[in-house]
């Protein structure tokens, strides 16, 4: 087989090796191969990751998370109001503002449209915040992993590229369904203590007013944890992307709660499915290639190199070659 290697070195010293096999459009990524995504990849698997999800969630082994996942919804539900309304106060002593909403940045003027369409971003302390879970993020950053993979011929960057939108779409497509069957107000929209929920609200009355019953679960907590979980399994060596992540992540969840768009209780379900839904996407888009590549150094008429040594063909405990 013919490989060609190309090795990456790291800050904390380590390094995240690539072998591509030109014959099988296949580079080997810390042992998992990655194959060049088509264009409709993300959209071609989107109705088997709602299925596949289903199906893997409710199995006895998720038993234990799927018990914390109820537990924690339900001890939120009794301290919700409380919650939401030390969150406000907390913004308020920190100069947060309770904003909702985004300012257009710049306009996108289309010949013979009477409205011209833009590019909405944060203005103030709140939408900076809130914006941390807009739509128009998740767009940038897996846009930026589809540049990268495209100027670089790296299937690992295009694949993320694909899962990130595979992963958000399939699970905003359940939390969709979910915001219509509990039909939850949003804080903002209740004197209600907690909110009132209308389960199989109206769908005529669900259009004209949304934020009256479109809160559990949180669309963008289940997104935002997608795209943390797509990366960070895809780039394991980046060990960093989880902590700033959930970082962002625990900054854009308080903003909610001071902005009176969620409830806390919203939250467990949400991250929930985010999690489930990154990991069907990464595991569906590589493969247990068996490739361990080891890297000594070498010695050289003339100077010094790297022996690039392959294994192939052995299962480990976790079900990949290695």
């Amino acid at each position: 087989m013919s490989l060609m290697l190309s090795a990456t070195a790291l800050a904390d010293g380590s390094a995240a090796v690539a072998v591509s096999t030109p014959a099988a459009n296949l580079q080997i990524w810390n042992g998992y191969g990655y194959t060049r995504p088509g264009l409709f990849d993300w959209l071609k698997k989107t109705p088997a990751d709602i299925r596949d999800y289903g199906r893997e969630t409710f199995r006895r082994k998720n038993t234990k998370a799927i018990l914390i996942v109820i537990a924690s919804t339900a001890l939120l539900l009794v301290a919700d109001q409380y919650l939401v309304d030390k969150a406000r106060n907390l913004g308020d002593h920190l100069g947060i503002t309770h904003t909702q909403y985004q300012k257009t940045v710049v306009e996108l003027p289309i010949p013979g449209a009477k409205k011209k369409p833009g590019l909405e971003g944060p203005f103030d302390s709140g939408s900076a915040l809130y914006f941390i879970g807009d739509g128009w993020v998740d767009l940038g950053i897996a846009g930026s992993f589809l540049g990268y993979g495209l100027a670089r011929s790296d299937n690992r960057a295009l694949r993320t590229s694909s899962e990130l939108a595979e992963s958000i779409i399939a699970g905003g497509t359940v939390v969709q369904v979910l915001k219509h069957v509990t039909g939850r107000e949003s804080p903002f929209t209740t004197n209600t203590p907690g909110g009132t929920w209308r389960f199989f609200p109206n769908q005529f009355k669900y259009a004209k007013n949304v934020p009256k019953y479109d809160a559990f679960p949180s669309g963008h907590l289940c997104a935002a944890m997608s795209a943390v979980t797509v990366i960070a399994d895809n780039y394991p060596e980046h060990t960093y992307v989880r902590p700033v992540g959930y970082t962002l992540m625990g900054m854009l969840a308080f903003q909610m709660l001071n902005n009176g768009v969620h409830w806390a209780s919203d939250y467990p379900l949400a991250l929930a499915m985010g999690y489930g839904f990154g990991k069907i996407a990464v595991r569906k888009g590589r493969s247990g290639t068996g490739a361990d590549v080891h890297l000594y150094p070498m010695a050289m008429r003339g100077g010094a190199g790297i022996t690039a040594i392959c294994h192939f063909g052995r299962k480990g405990k976790e079900g990949r070659e290695s």
